[in-house]
């Protein structure tokens, strides 16, 4: 275990600052060392000041998948630590996510983040009404998060963290995982073009690991490695209509290529698209209540439509029919 060869994979626009320093401290003190570290930044973005010494720089096209697989096709050992340039974690956290992979229970793992479910409450029962986010009644002894057919999800706060336990998922946020590199290669990432095409990439974390589980490579949360992210969804606060756009386009096309499209049987694709349109139908009665309460605008509602729109046009071109096809495992 001492001997892991893996790298760190930062995407970065070279601005989170102090956040970007813990991390970058956290870096130093993991046990063992990472072979490389490589930071990829958007074309026309300056370096950041804040330096581990030994780092390599990349640069790309911006986009949150783009800067991603640059970073992965740059990198050159077996294993990596892919993160975001906010987070933070202990010495030991490779070592917990690198060993159900190298048992052969996973391609990829990454600890639980609480922070990004739903809060107990008044917002658990509105996610769960939309078929949002809906607490798990099954699998909550083997499962963190399931996919829905609605393109939300179930999830499991109930992980037992006073050992380390493994719990497949479906889903997992982007902000720090652990890879099999070849397998994360396999996947082609890079030909879902759509995800980075609005400006925001709306899925793209439910995207990769749900690709992953359908072509059979698994993701494992280990129950009791943690880290923290300090600064969730920053994009989301500052780039509101390509967000609002890209939700709405982005969710379109993953329940017609990830959940519709993958359905064998004609009950299936029917559930899908039942399920599908029960959360269209909230999403409306949500946009409703929420110009009543001044909590959107009109524009904004209308490049929402305008996203959803874009979408069913983008299903049947010819861009979208040469999206090479999914192998399941």
């Amino acid at each position: 275990m001492d001997s892991i060869e893996y790298s760190v994979i930062i995407r970065t626009t070279g601005m989170a600052g102090q956040k970007y320093l813990k991390l970058l401290k956290a870096i130093s003190h993991l046990e063992p060392q990472p072979q490389e570290v490589i930071v990829v930044l958007p074309e026309g973005y300056e370096l950041p000041a804040e330096r581990l010494g030994w780092e390599t720089f990349y640069f790309c096209r911006k986009g949150m998948v783009r800067q991603r697989m640059a970073g992965i096709k740059a990198c050159k050992t077996d294993y990596a630590l892919i993160c975001d340039d906010d987070v933070s974690f202990p010495s030991d956290f490779v070592k917990k996510l690198h060993q159900p992979i190298e048992k052969g229970v996973g391609y990829f793992s990454a600890a639980p983040l609480y922070s990004f479910l739903p809060n107990e409450g008044k917002e658990t029962i509105i996610d769960m009404i939309m078929a949002n986010a809906v607490p798990t009644i099954l699998h909550r002894k083997t499962r963190y998060v399931s996919v829905l057919k609605s393109t939300g999800y179930s999830y499991n706060k109930h992980l037992d963290r006073s050992v380390t336990r493994y719990y497949e998922t479906q889903a997992a946020p982007w902000t720090c995982f652990y890879a099999d590199i070849q397998a994360l290669k396999s996947l082609e990432l890079d030909k879902e073009t759509w995800l980075d095409a609005h400006g925001y990439s709306a899925l793209d974390d439910q995207t990769m690991f749900y690709k992953a589980w359908l072509m059979g490579f698994k993701t494992i949360i280990v129950s009791d490695a943690v880290y923290e992210h300090m600064d969730a969804r920053t994009a989301i606060r500052d780039n509101r209509n390509p967000v609002l756009y890209s939700r709405s386009f982005n969710r379109v096309v993953f329940w017609h290529r990830f959940i519709y499209s993958q359905q064998r049987e004609p009950i299936g694709k029917l559930l899908s698209q039942t399920a599908f349109l029960y959360r269209l139908i909230w999403i409306e009665i949500w946009k409703i209540l929420s110009l009543m309460r001044h909590r959107m605008s009109w524009k904004e509602c209308r490049v929402c439509r305008k996203g959803f729109l874009a979408a069913i046009k983008y299903l049947k071109s010819d861009k979208y029919r040469e999206l090479p096809p999914i192998i399941r495992g």
